[in-house]
């Protein structure tokens, strides 16, 4: 019998030895083919597909920011690279990139869709982002919303809002004002001025609301409409530099 007493104990066994070697060998090829060293030639990608509803976006564009990173192979290219390109290009909100067995890469594009201006330099998108695009200046048909940059959610809410109870009645925001004391002022699409103030200014848009059939089917237009009373309202009327007042001031 083999005297096993004094032998020392073995601290790798085969079996995990090989399996080591295996992990390592794996591991090296995963970072040659990651890192292009090996694949470029033998995997190229060959498609690059762009989905997505683009109304100022070509898809044109959409290849052109992803053929840098594309050009590695199907294996090395850097997928958070190519979203990254692509979200930069001015009119994309949101990319999604996915590889696509065995020689394509798909790029879903969202694109900022805009609902109005805000402060004259920037545009609103229908998800509520704000966003810059260059020479966006001369788009027609978008409201104005003027405010503090702190309170520019609250402004775009309040625009929300007044604009559904406005179209009751037929009527549409060119600009909403809110100024740094905190007073909001209506500039509607038919000329008219409103002025709501700081305070209770659901209320005073729900009379105005309620007197506007009065304002509208008088011989005269209403060119201001200052709401800022407890119980009435001060009319400017077109042509004249006078206001008629009704009401008691609040």
């Amino acid at each position: 019998m083999a005297n096993t007493e004094h032998q020392p104990d073995r601290l790798i066994g085969p079996a995990t030895l090989a399996s080591l070697v295996l992990l390592g060998v794996l591991a090296l090829g995963a970072l040659w083919l990651r890192s292009g060293l090996i694949g470029a030639d033998q995997w190229p990608i060959r498609w690059l597909d762009v989905e997505g509803d683009l109304q100022r976006t070509s898809a044109s564009q959409v290849r052109a920011a992803a053929t840098g990173p594309a050009s590695n192979g199907f294996f090395a290219v850097d997928l958070g690279r190519i979203r990254a390109d692509v979200e930069a290009l001015p009119w994309v909100a949101r990319a999604e990139v996915r590889r696509q067995w065995p020689d394509a890469v798909h790029v879903r594009v969202v694109e900022h869709r805009p609902v109005a201006r805000w402060n004259d330099s920037s545009l609103f998108s229908d998800r509520g982002e704000v966003f810059d695009v260059s020479g966006s200046e001369g788009m027609q048909g978008l409201a104005r919303l003027v405010g503090p940059e702190t309170r520019r959610t609250e402004v775009l809410k309040a625009w929300q809002r007044m604009r559904a109870e406005l179209a009751d009645i037929g009527l549409d925001i060119d600009k909403l004002r809110l100024d740094e004391r905190g007073a909001w002022t209506l500039e509607l699409t038919n000329g008219t001025e409103v002025v709501l103030g700081r305070d209770l200014i659901d209320q005073r848009l729900a009379r105005f609301i309620g007197i506007h059939d009065e304002l509208a089917n008088g011989e005269r237009r209403a060119r201001r409409v200052d709401m800022r009373y407890t119980n009435g309202l001060a009319v400017r009327w077109a042509g004249s530099e006078r206001e008629e007042e009704s009401g008691e001031h609040g």
